[in-house]
């Protein structure tokens, strides 16, 4: 009898165990968190409809000889696989996810024995947060790539940890024509003054851009030794010596030019990869930014980019004394940039660090509301789940108003019910 009451409370007790056990240990990873059991995709693309698929890296694992490329993968990765059945230049991403994520491409059918696809500054996405990665490669047809999303683990020391798994949205999507592909079509480049203590002033413009798709038009400069051209205007607020930087590691060639008519430009500045160019105030320049041809393959280079045009300043003219008379000031029209550097996300929780190349204030906005005076960082708590659109705005000293705010696009995922 006494072995009958021990055995059946010893088959209670292994009953009752994992009931007592925390959540957290009777949590299991996501299906495709080996990569031996990625999911896989829907092929058909480029050629057809975007795939969006919604995963989950919540619990989920490294294993043994997985590589991912990015500043400081977290360690909670899971796979996918697609295969193209048409030929193009395809952009894979995780743009709209709700916490930093990093993404991989590849072909390999072994963990160890991966080949990298798209990795680096030079394969960055066209539209993707700062947060989220995006690469950008020529698919071709019949090749099986495969996918690794892991959170992003980066941050600075005086930044919050970042929230490393949770829910995320994976999108293959055929890369667009630049907008800027045509000479007419150009896009204006706009800079900014800045006046630092004693005087000192300061040209800064920056853009950033791509070359993937685009083409060459008849009668463009250097037809056959670059291709794949995009052209920018911009024009010298004042007179002055002015850098151009290079438009990404060498890789790309920026070339400056005069003139209104692509078959009747007048070279300026060609064949450098950086260089300084004296201008009068007013004076307009074309930058076209191409790829060289690559001998082998007869096609030209197209990457990501950023092009910066910089230059010091003269001083503005002291106001004169003794005379009755003195130099006026003219007023400041300039607007300034507003840029977001960095977002934390977490359930019902936003938190934005944003800033200006210029002195002074911002103005926050979140989904419809009307902008209201913050300060950086800008934290939004109890958020409803659902997708939600954060902007600010940067006001200078001279009341002028960034006319574009930075915008950042977001998911919260809902707060559990207690």
């Amino acid at each position: 009898m006494r072995r009958g009451i021990t055995a059946f409370l010893a088959l209670a007790l292994a009953l009752l165990v994992p009931l007592a056990l925390p959540a957290a240990a009777l949590a299991v990873p996501p299906a495709n968190d080996k990569f031996a059991s990625r999911q896989i995709l829907s092929p058909g693309f480029p050629g057809g409809t975007p795939i969006e698929e919604t995963g989950t890296n919540v619990e989920a694992t490294k294993e043994g000889g997985e590589s991912i490329p990015g500043l400081s993968p977290a360690g909670h990765s899971v796979w996918f696989e697609w295969e193209a059945t048409g030929e193009g230049w395809v952009s894979i991403g995780t743009c709209e996810s709700e916490f930093p994520t990093l993404i991989a491409v590849f072909t390999g059918t072994e963990v160890d024995e991966l080949d990298p696809v798209a990795f680096g500054n030079g394969s960055e996405g066209p539209d993707c947060p700062y947060q989220n990665r995006q690469y950008t490669f020529f698919a071709t047809a019949g090749t099986k790539y495969v996918i690794a999303v892991d959170g992003n683990g980066f941050f600075l020391p005086e930044s919050p940890p970042p929230v490393t798994e949770g829910e995320f949205e994976l999108e293959i999507k055929e890369t667009p024509v630049p907008s800027n592909d045509e000479f007419e079509n150009a896009t204006a480049l706009v800079g900014d003054i800045s006046e630092e203590p004693g005087g000192a002033r300061r040209y800064f413009a920056h853009t950033q851009g791509f070359n993937w798709n685009a083409s060459n038009e008849h009668g463009e400069p250097d037809e056959l030794t670059s291709g794949a051209s995009v052209w920018y205007s911009w024009t010298a607020p004042e007179a002055g010596t002015y850098s151009f930087g290079d438009p990404c590691c060498g890789l790309l060639d920026l070339d400056l030019y005069s003139g209104d008519a692509v078959g009747g430009l007048t070279p300026v500045l060609v064949g450098e990869e950086s260089g300084k160019v004296d201008l009068t105030a007013g004076q307009t320049l074309r930058i076209r930014v191409s790829g060289p041809i690559d001998p082998k393959t007869e096609e030209p280079r197209m990457e990501f980019f950023n092009i910066i045009v910089s230059a010091e300043l003269a001083p503005l003219p002291k106001a004169s004394s003794g005379s009755g008379t003195s130099a006026t000031t003219p007023p400041d029209t300039t607007t300034p940039e507003t840029t977001i550097s960095k977002r934390y996300l977490a359930v019902g929780t936003a938190k934005f660090w944003f800033g200006s190349n210029e002195a002074g204030s911002f103005l926050c906005r979140l989904d419809k509301a009307p902008f209201k005076p913050c300060g950086s960082p800008r934290a939004y708590k109890r958020l409803k789940g659902g997708r939600h659109t954060f902007k600010v705005k940067a006001v200078d000293a001279a009341g002028n108003a960034d006319p574009t705010p930075a915008v950042a696009r977001f998911k919260s995922a809902a707060r559990p019910r207690r």
